[in-house]
This record gives structure tokens, sequence and C-alpha cells, in this order.
């Protein structure tokens, strides 16, 4: 602006456009130009010398010319591509991606050439990193990789953050992006935080962005000759290449990634849990008239309190456990069967009806049971429970026998039967029916008449000294 208010003061001065421009060294139509417009938008050259700077500055009643509109426009786009240095706290987030290129390994039964995805996890502050090639890009592969990385790193950052993928996100959206179900179940596994990258900003990831350059350099050049006959084939070959990565000494600064990440970052992470992360799967199942669900992808039985027969429940399970639900409460929670069987059930005792509880007892008594139950009420009936134990060849079809003499305390309360039990000792022997037929008659309340009968005197009967 200085320039052009020069012109227009020379120009005042002299009156002519050669004249200032010979004196100002401009060429005569640069002269004219700046007096026409000035003229055109305020009047006169001196009514425009006598404006502010400023508004002078801002005077274009035709709009700009080509030349000038593109000199505009570059500065102002000078201004938006502009990068900010981000600085990473330690510890406090993995960033994610898949490299673009795939991986191969050949079927050996076949010679089937199947193509992999490589993930690349790094933590941003030592730029410690870790590769590993799986399937696909599907939820359950990209939680594996997850898993396998905080393995790797011997710990857990604060936050997993990765760009947009189907298997993370499955809503994106800048302030509050929706997550795929099974990360959700895995962040809050580790006890960590789940954020995306802003959906086409990769500046957001740069460090793994970065990185996954530098994994094509010094991870897939070093393999590319090789032939792998397994996914694990393959991903035993990457550990060292990556282990080579994390080694090399850092360009600007001191240290390498494994020394950085040692003394800076690794006391940093959250302690991984006791056991690894697996996907829970979950169905639907009527809970059936013998109070078991059924779980279709193994075809066996988990119990459920018989309470809820009928019920519609819910139940998640991983390899190592299942636990269902009826509406929001869990009335259920059961080990997992092994695998390698089928139709089996696994039934809590608490879960069945008091007869079937007492049935089931049955089917585990044995002998000392039944003598420890029979002490409890007397000695008349630990004796006559020990008479029916012994009156079998094989003890245990006595059993039901046994179970029978305590349902009679039950019924007729333990001091009849021990009453009765004492009826039969007198008599020298003991059973079920003889109990059952004493107590039904009540001659248990009876006094025994024991002695009653004195055969009388006579010389043909003969007395025990006969028989010595």
């Amino acid at each position: 602006m200085d320039e052009i208010r020069q012109i227009l003061e020379a120009y005042q001065a002299c009156g002519f456009y050669k004249r200032t421009a010979k004196r100002l060294q401009v060429s005569k139509n640069t002269v004219k130009t700046y007096v026409q417009r000035a003229q055109a938008a305020y009047g006169t050259v001196a009514q425009a010398l006598a404006v502010e700077e400023g508004e002078l500055h801002e005077a274009q009643p035709g709009g700009y010319g080509y030349s000038q509109f593109c000199e505009r426009l570059g500065r102002h786009l000078q201004g938006k591509g502009l990068s900010m240095a981000l600085s990473h706290k330690p510890g406090h987030s993995v960033y994610l991606d898949f490299a673009g290129k795939t991986m191969q390994w050949v079927s050996r039964e076949d010679g089937q050439v199947h193509d992999c995805q490589a993930l690349v996890a790094v933590l941003p502050y030592s730029q410690y990193t870790f590769a590993i090639a799986l399937h696909s890009q599907k939820v359950l592969d990209l939680a594996h990789g997850i898993t396998e990385a905080l393995l790797f790193f011997g710990g857990v950052p604060q936050v997993i953050l990765s760009d947009n993928l189907k298997a993370f996100v499955t809503r994106p959206g800048r302030y509050e992006p929706d997550f795929n179900e099974l990360c959700v179940q895995l962040a809050a596994h580790y006890g960590c935080g789940l954020e995306a990258a802003r959906p086409g900003k990769p500046k957001d990831k740069a460090s793994v962005e970065n990185m996954v350059s530098t994994v094509y350099k010094r991870v897939y050049a070093p393999l590319r000759n090789k032939t792998f006959h397994s996914l694990s084939e393959l991903n035993h070959a990457i550990a060292p290449a990556v282990e080579a990565h994390n080694l090399l000494p850092f360009q600007k600064r001191p240290g390498s990634r494994l020394s950085c990440f040692e003394a800076e970052e690794q006391q940093l992470l959250s302690a991984l849990p006791s056991h690894r992360f697996e996907a829970k799967k979950s169905t639907s199942a009527k809970v059936q008239r013998n109070y078991h669900i059924f779980l279709g992808e193994e075809k066996n039985f988990y119990s459920v309190p018989f309470q809820y027969v009928g019920k519609q429940a819910y139940a998640t399970y991983t390899s190592r456990a299942v636990e269902v639900f009826v509406g929001q409460k869990r009335v259920a929670s059961h080990q997992r069967l092994p695998p390698h069987g089928t139709y089996l059930y696994q039934t809590q005792e608490a879960h069945m009806p008091r007869s079937h509880q007492e049935w089931r007892k049955a089917q585990g008594y044995d002998a000392a049971y039944f003598a420890e139950q029979a002490q409890k009420i007397g000695p008349a009936t630990e004796w006559a429970m020990g008479q029916v134990l012994l009156s079998r060849a094989q003890q245990s079809q006595s059993y039901n026998s046994c179970r029978g003499i305590l349902a009679l305390g039950k019924k007729y309360t333990p001091l009849r039967l021990e009453r009765a039990a004492v009826r039969c000792q007198g008599a020298g022997k003991a059973s079920y029916g003889m109990l059952k037929n004493i107590l039904e008659r009540k001659l248990d309340q009876q006094p025994q008449q024991l002695g009653a009968f004195s055969p009388p005197e006579h010389s043909n009967i003969r007395g025990p000294q006969a028989y010595q």
C-alpha cells in the first residue's frame, strides 16, 4: 500500500501518467490503473489519499484480477495446510492400523495361496512396535491381534486408538462414535478406553501411519522371497524382524525404541489381567421342564433354578464359563463343559427341587452314610440298619431298603423308629418291612410281652440241660 500511495501522491503533484511513471520507475499503465481505480472509488485522487490506509487497502469495486486472486488464494491455502507437532504421554495410548499390503502363506496340501492382513500396533511415545499377521480384518481377528499386542507390550495403556475400521467402529462420529460390542468387551476386560481417529484424518495417528511404511521396509522386504506354509509359521518369521526394528538406534535422539520403552514407558502401563481376553458369545434359550437350557453350539445342557422353568433365558459364554440370565438377573453360572462331549448335563444341586435333591443323594449313598444316619437316631436303629445292610449278597442292593428306613424316621419321628428297632432287637432280626409294620400298627407304643409264656412242668418236657 505504501507504493500505491506513493504513486497517487506523485500523480497528484504532477498530473501526468508518463512523468509519474518516469519518476517512480514503473510502467505508465501501472500508474494509469491505480489512478483510475482511486478516482472510481473516491471521486478524486485527493479524496483517495485522505482515507485511512486500511480502507484504501480494501477498496476493490471491480473485484480482484485473475493474478491477484491466485496470489491471495495461495496465501490463504498456505495457512490451511499447517501441521501441529503432537506430544505423546508415555503409557497413554497404543495406535493400531492394518497395513494396506497383504502378506501370504501357501497351503502344503493343495498349494493354494492365502492372503492375510498385517496389524501394526505402536506406542507413540517410544515408537515401540508390534506386528502380527491375521486371517482377516474381521472383529474376532482384530480382537486376537489387540490381545497379542498387549501381551507383547507386557501391559495395558489407557487408550486403544484406531481409525474407523468396520470391525472397530460401527457408527463413526466426531465426538461419540459407536464401537463394536466385542471391542467394548475387550476394553472392559483389560481396563482401558477406546478412541477412534476422525474420519479422513490420518494425522490423528501419524505414528502408526508412518510405522506402516517402515514395516514394509523392515518386515515385508526381508520376507518377500520366502515361502510360508501356515499363518503361525509366517508370524514366527515376523517376530525377529520386528525385534530387530525395535533394537535399531533412533536417527535424531539417543537410544532405541526398546530402550526408550523399557526406561520410560513400560512401568507406566497397567498390569495385564490374570487371563487373556476371550470373546463372549451369546444365545437365547428357553428353560426346559428339566430346569436346564440347551447350548446349541456344543449341544450340552446347563441348569438354572427350577423356579424359572418355561422362562426365556439369555446365555453368554466363553471357552471357560457359561452365564445364564433371565431378564437382567444372572440366575446361573457354570464352568463350561469340555468340548469333546455332547449332550452332557451340568447340574448344580441348588437349582434342583427338594425331591430331586433327595433322589440324587441316594445315587451316591454307601454303607457308611446309612450307618452314620442311623447312629444319629439311636443304637437300636443303628443295629437294625446293620442287619439290613448285611441282608443282601450285594450291599448296594440294600440301599433302597436303607433309604426306606430313614424315610420312616421322617414320617413317624426318630423316637418311634428307635422304639420299633428295639422291638426288632427282641426278635433278633430286622428289615424295612418289619419296622414299617410295627410303626403302622403302632406296636412300638405298646409294652413288649417278653417272657409272657412259660411251659408247664412235665416229665416228658426236657429243659436245655438235655442238649448239653
